[in-house]
This record gives C-alpha cells, structure tokens and sequence, in this order.
C-alpha cells in the first residue's frame, strides 16, 4: 500500500506551483493596473503630506513620476522636476500571498483570497507613501545613501538633518526589502492560524520526535 504524501511537503510542493503562476498572472495583467491604483491613491493624499513639496503624481506608460514643486540649481531652473517612483515592490505582495493562499487547502478559498487582498492593499499604500518621501528627502538633501543616487541638479532646499535623514533610508528599506516579504506572509499566518498549528507545527514536531530517540527504560533507576 503506498504511503499518503505528508501534508508538510504537500503544501510545500503546491506552494512551489503556486507562487509562480500567481506571480505570472500578476506580471501579465495586474500589474500595471494595480501600479496606477496605487499612484491615483498617493497622488490623493500628496496636497496633505506634502503640500509645499510635491504637485502630485503624474503616469508616462509604465513609468511613475513625483512631481516635486523643488526647482533644482541650474542655469534655466525649470519650475519643478519629476522623479522617478517605483511600485513594484509594492504591488508584488499580492501574488505572493495568493500563491501562498491557493496552496494551502481548506474552505472559503475566495474569501480568504479577498480579505487578505484587502489587508494588504493598506499595506501597499505605506509602502508607496515610504518610498516617495525617501525619494524627497534624497532630492534635497543630495547625499548618495544605501543604493540610491540623487538627481545631478541640487534642489533649491534645505536638506534633511542627517538622524531624519538615515530614518527616510530606513523607511525605505522597509519599503523595498523587508516589507515585500514580511507582509504578505504574516497575513498568510494570520488567515492560516488552524493549518500553521495543524500541519506545520505538528508536522515539524513529528518529524523531530521521530529522529530523536528515546533514552532506554531502566527499571533500577
């Protein structure tokens, strides 16, 4: 008789299939879409954060602009300059929380496909929001930090402190690199709480007693 393929290696095989396909669909069609509902949505709160920095949000294609109301040192200083956003990191935790979701078996698939969409769409926003101020902060403070260059033209600007500065850097590495993996995964453990208990854990725990040997009884002791 063969021996059932334990749950363990079976989520962990469908998550293998899963996560790539999510993230196939998402590179496909919801991407950009989703990258300019996150733009729209910054470029809703910018007159409240940054009412004497930035214009707004402005979309070319693909490609997100900041428009930032800091003219740069230059010869023939244009009124304001557009720097470059990336959202990507952003939106990405939505496929990977759907590939981690359709690889893990229970009821309610779409419905726990749908609220953690919707806790991760906060989630998205912030980090949106980190990144551009981090790109403010490196236009008018002008100081090359983490893997970020600044614009060549100086803005017109006092430049951060440098303890406001290096937390702007913090901020977006949270956006960029902790963020995109941390997020999504703990909204999955959340969702998740009766399987990470059931199979992980008790699987995990199975397989350590089962490689442990027990000391032998000795009744004289």
């Amino acid at each position: 008789m063969r021996r059932p393929l334990d749950p363990l290696l079976r989520w962990l095989l469908g998550a293998i299939l899963s996560l790539p396909i999510a993230l196939a669909v998402w590179w496909q069609g919801i991407r950009e879409p989703l990258i300019k509902g996150l733009a729209q949505a910054v470029d809703r709160v910018t007159p409240w954060l940054w009412s004497d920095t930035v214009l707004g949000i402005a979309l070319s294609g693909e490609r997100i602009l900041l428009i930032s109301l800091l003219p740069p040192l230059n010869d023939s200083a244009p009124l304001f300059v557009a720097l470059p956003l990336s959202f990507n990191r952003a939106v990405v935790i939505l496929p990977l929380f759907w590939g981690l979701t359709l690889a893990t078996p229970g009821r309610g698939l779409l419905r726990r496909l749908l609220l953690g969409t919707l806790l991760l769409l906060p989630v998205a926003f912030v980090m949106g929001l980190l990144y551009a101020q981090f790109q403010i902060a490196l236009y008018r403070t002008h100081l090359p930090t983490l893997t970020e260059l600044p614009p060549i033209d100086y803005a017109l600007a006092l430049p951060d402190s440098p303890t406001i500065y290096y937390l702007w850097g913090l901020g977006r590495q949270m956006a960029v690199l902790v963020l995109p993996i941390v997020a999504p995964l703990l909204v999955w453990l959340l969702l998740h709480r009766s399987f990470l208990h059931k199979v992980i854990a008790g699987g995990l725990l199975q397989r350590l007693t089962r490689q442990v040997p027990l000391p032998p009884f000795n009744p004289e002791q």
